[in-house]
């Protein structure tokens, strides 16, 4: 309990630090017409795709960049994460702790639709780091059971987006490989204020799905997605059940508040976990919702908080069903074009243990971990040229619950500090 107390008011302290920054208006550069002003959906650190609709950028490219052709285009994104206690594994959490990480080389192949009438577009992207592992398929990457078909286990390739799209941008259904577009942070770093990801993109969502969507604009501040998908993450399953994917977002024009609804429901593997006998192994329904909301709070500063809840059906021991549920909260303040502040703080429960710990074969830290994560990370990021930025952070985690997921299985605590690079090419 004080360790949780502490954490809370740790964040306290950083939002009411940033949401006083709102007051330095003697900075040079700081008005009501800086970047901050404008209230984005997602937590995009740099615009890697910038729409062809829009005044084309300043960044630059390897490649040229043809409106009516298929561009190429790319990032590099690496660094490293120190973790003060030195676990013998190197692992906290998913990830590799006191060493050099290169976390994504993505190669991107798109041709766009256009903004009125009819096209055909469709997009490839390529990954290789040590990200790979979230962006794998069953039946693609991994084999039916789970086991990889070229990829060790910490660097490897995969295929995260592969789609054919008809139709323009108002309107358009896309078929074949795309992210789920479930979470509030994203699979590509340039997408991200923060280099460590929460628990709630890395256990509680699906990454990808393999289908049919349908993608409908009927108004600049109104959009809808329709999906029909092959279940989590899934490209050629042992069992092949159809699932649903529905989203709706509304932006004020006026305001700059947004808000976003997602739901997604089918029959899904019910022993991810590898919790319950061979003979309780089926495929049941999960089901997980997804509430965003943000807002501005003044001319720089943006709060945004997410809610999740995810069950599985028949997915815990004794056949009874496994909840996951939680709440993210972002706070951003953004002091010029080349400087950003950003604070995270997430709850994150794992009712029966089946979500938290799902990773690399050599990770000590799997599940069950039955309890509630608390994380705090406090960033910045600066971006001293369009093309490239540096992600410093700070982050603390403590663990409520049934085990010790931390160092190696020794602590409820763990505190890193982090700095990774991303360069768009």
């Amino acid at each position: 309990m004080p360790s949780r107390l502490l954490l809370s008011a740790m964040f306290v302290v950083a939002v009411a630090g940033i949401a006083r920054a709102e007051t330095w208006s003697s900075i040079p550069g700081i008005s009501c017409d800086a970047p901050g002003c404008t209230m984005l959906e997602s937590n995009n650190l740099l615009i890697s795709n910038p729409s062809l609709c829009d005044q084309p950028g300043d960044h630059w490219r390897l490649f040229p960049q043809d409106p009516n052709g298929i561009n190429l285009r790319g990032w590099l994104s690496g660094g490293i994460v120190g973790n003060v206690d030195s676990p013998t594994s190197r692992f906290h959490g998913p990830y590799r702790a006191n060493e050099f990480v290169l976390n994504q080389l993505c190669l991107v192949a798109e041709k766009t639709l256009p903004c009125d009438g009819i096209g055909i577009g469709g997009r490839l992207d390529y990954l290789f780091g040590q990200d790979h592992f979230v962006a794998q398929s069953t039946g693609w990457e991994l084999r039916q059971d789970g086991n990889s078909h070229w990829n060790r286990e910490l660097y490897g390739s995969a295929t995260p987006q592969l789609y054919l799209s008809a139709g323009n941008e108002a309107i358009h259904a896309q078929l074949g490989h795309f992210y789920a577009a479930v979470d509030y942070e994203s699979l590509p770093a340039p997408e991200n204020v923060f280099y460590s990801k929460s628990y709630s993109y890395q256990f509680a969502a699906p990454f990808t799905f393999w289908g049919a969507r349908v993608n409908w604009t009927p108004l600049d501040s109104l959009s809808f997605q329709f999906t029909l998908h092959n279940g989590w993450d899934g490209f050629d399953r042992v069992e092949d059940h159809l699932g649903f994917q529905a989203r709706v977002r509304y932006e004020s024009q006026d305001t700059g508040i947004w808000t976003a609804f997602g739901i997604t429901t089918g029959d899904e593997f019910n022993n991810a976990a590898g919790l319950l006998p061979g003979n309780e192994e089926q495929f049941a329904n999960r089901t997980l919702y997804s509430w965003q909301l943000g807002f501005p709070l003044g001319c720089q500063t943006q709060y945004v908080i997410h809610h999740w809840f995810g069950l599985q059906q028949n997915g815990a021991i004794g056949g009874e069903r496994a909840d996951w549920y939680g709440v993210n909260q972002y706070l951003y303040y953004t002091i010029d074009d080349c400087w950003k502040l950003g604070g995270r703080f997430e709850w994150f429960r794992d009712e029966e243990g089946t979500r938290a710990g799902l990773n690399r074969p050599s990770n000590p830290n799997k599940a069950p971990l039955r309890g509630s994560f608390y994380s705090l990370t406090l960033g910045l990021n600066w971006t001293p040229l369009p093309n490239f930025a540096l992600r410093p952070e700070f982050r603390a985690d403590i663990f409520d619950g049934s085990a010790l997921p931390y160092d190696d299985g020794t602590s409820d605590t763990q505190f890193t500090i982090g700095l990774d690079g991303v360069v768009l090419f």
